[in-house]
C-alpha cells in the first residue's frame, strides 16, 4: 500500500502565494478580421453543437454571468471570429493587499431526523443553503474603498477642499460590485480563478494604526444571488480551472 499521496502531478498542483484580487473582473471577446490561432467562430445558437473552435452567439449577447462581455462598441454576429482575454487593467484591481486572502465557499447541510435512527443516514442529508466570501487585507485606501466599507455616501463637506463620507440607512444596488475575483497561480504557472458575483462588503471599517507598520483594513466580501435571475437556491460562484491541454500543455 502507498505510504504517501504524492503522484506525478503533485509538483504542479500546489497553489502559491496570496494571489491577486480583482473587482468587476471581465473576460472580453474582441472581433478579429480573419481567423487566427486561438480564435473562435461565432455560430447560431441552433447550430448542431458547439465545438472547441466555435462559440454560440447567445454566449456573447447574453452570457448569463457578469464577467463575460464584448469589446466596447462591438455587437457580435454569426460568422465573426473572436478572441477573448481577461481584462487585468489597473482599474479592475481591488487594491494592494497585505497579509494574504481567505476564500470560503461552503454549503449548509441539514440532517432529516427519522425515528429509530441514531446516526446519519445516506440520502437524508439535504442542502439548505450556501455561502461564498472572500476576506482580504487592504493596505491601499481610497475614497471608493472607504465608502464601500462603511456602506456610505458622499455628503457636502463643510470643510472646503475635503470630501466627506457618511453612512446611509439603506443598502442600495449601487453598493454591490458586479463581481470580485481571486486569481491564484499553480507552481506550473496555471491560473486558477474564483469569481463571486453580486458582492457587498459586510465587514465594516476598522483601522488599527501603528508606527512603522502598514495600516490594513480586514475586508470581507460576500456573494449574493440576483433577485432578477430567479435563482434563489444557489449562489453565482464560479471556479475556472483552465484546460491544460489547451494552454500549451501547462
Amino acid at each position: 500500500m502507498r505510504k504517501s499521496g504524492i503522484n506525478s502531478t503533485t509538483p504542479q498542483d500546489f497553489l502559491l502565494g496570496a494571489g491577486v484580487v480583482f473587482k468587476n473582473f471581465k473576460y472580453v471577446y474582441s472581433k478579429v478580421d480573419e481567423y487566427t490561432q486561438g480564435a473562435l467562430e461565432v455560430v447560431d445558437d441552433n447550430f448542431l453543437s458547439e465545438l472547441d473552435n466555435t462559440i454560440y452567439l447567445g454566449r456573447l449577447l447574453n452570457p448569463g454571468v457578469t464577467f463575460v462581455t464584448t469589446a466596447e462598441g462591438y455587437i457580435p454576429e454569426v460568422g465573426d471570429f473572436v478572441i477573448g482575454k481577461w481584462d487585468d487593467a489597473e482599474k479592475n484591481v481591488l487594491g494592494a493587499t497585505s497579509g494574504g486572502n481567505k476564500l470560503s465557499i461552503s454549503s449548509e447541510m441539514t440532517d432529516i431526523t427519522v425515528d429509530g435512527a441514531t446516526v446519519k443516514i445516506k440520502g437524508l442529508t439535504i442542502k439548505t443553503g450556501e455561502t461564498g466570501s472572500l476576506e482580504t487585507n487592504l493596505a491601499q485606501h481610497t475614497v471608493e474603498s472607504l465608502k464601500r466599507a462603511i456602506v456610505g455616501v458622499d455628503e457636502i463637506s463643510p470643510v472646503k477642499g475635503y470630501k466627506m463620507l457618511v453612512t446611509k440607512p439603506l443598502v442600495e444596488l449601487s453598493d454591490y460590485l458586479d463581481n470580485i475575483a481571486y486569481v491564484g497561480h499553480m507552481t506550473d504557472g496555471t491560473e486558477v480563478i474564483v469569481i463571486m458575483e453580486n458582492v457587498i462588503c459586510t465587514s465594516g471599517l476598522e483601522l488599527d494604526n501603528k508606527d512603522k507598520e502598514t495600516a490594513v483594513v480586514a475586508t470581507k466580501f460576500e456573494a449574493s444571488s440576483d433577485f432578477n435571475s430567479g435563482v434563489y437556491d444557489t449562489l453565482p460562484v464560479y471556479i475556472l480551472y483552465p484546460n491544460k491541454t489547451a494552454n500549451g500543455g501547462k
